[in-house]
Parts: C-alpha cells; structure tokens; sequence
C-alpha cells in the first residue's frame, strides 16, 4: 500500500480514521516524493523529528524514485498533463505505485483516476 501525502496531513491534524489507516497499514511505504511534500509542513525540527520517528515505528518503506519510475512518471505527465492536469508530484507517485505494483491510498483520487492501471483506494475522512 502506498499512502498518498494527503493521508499523512489528515492523520497529523488529528483525523483518527488515517491514524487508524497508518497503524493497521501491512507492509506501508511512501514515495520519497511524500516524504518531500511532508517535511515542509512541519513547523519545527521536533515536528520533523517525530515524523520521522512515526515513519521508523510503523514500519514505513520509502520508495526513492530510479530510472523506471522517472521514465514512468515522464510518459504519465507527458500524456496526461493537458487534459487532466496530472502534475509532476502525482505523476511520480503514480509512477512509483505502477512501478512497484502497489494500491495507492488517497484522499484525492482525481489526481490519479485518469491513469490507467494505476490501483486506487479512496480514503473518506
């Protein structure tokens, strides 16, 4: 399973229903993309700290992005950027789930519903 950022915010403002996800994860990992689009939320380095220790706890896999990932995010931006506004982010993180056959988990799928293949489970908060 590969949790999309938006999991990890909901989860750190307090929302039970990701920390609930988060712990009872199997095998969760995260694109080093999410670990990038995180850390700046973090207020302080105690804040960033404790992200990184909550990642080390439950076991947390981050996926770092290699030449089969980049060349897949570039084909998904390259075909999906104009007409349903694909972004690099999304792209990497689709990339790295098609990659690596993972279901991604979000709380926005359509950053992702254009793209064929891609696994996707819906997060409702």
């Amino acid at each position: 399973m590969l949790i999309d950022t938006n999991i990890l915010i909901y989860a750190d403002r307090g929302n039970d229903n990701a920390k609930t996800l988060i712990i009872s994860a199997n095998a969760p990992s995260i694109s080093v993309v999410t670990y990038m689009e995180y850390v700046p939320f973090c207020l302080n380095k105690i804040e960033l700290n404790n992200f990184e220790k909550m990642l080390k706890k439950y076991r947390f896999k981050i996926i770092d992005i290699n030449i089969e990932i980049s060349m897949t995010a570039k084909r998904l931006v390259s075909q999906y950027a104009l007409s349903h506004r694909v972004e690099m982010a999304d792209a990497l993180i689709a990339a790295t789930a098609l990659v690596n056959n993972q279901t991604v988990i979000t709380g926005n799928g359509k950053h992702f519903k254009p793209i064929p293949g891609l696994k996707i489970k819906i997060f409702k908060p």
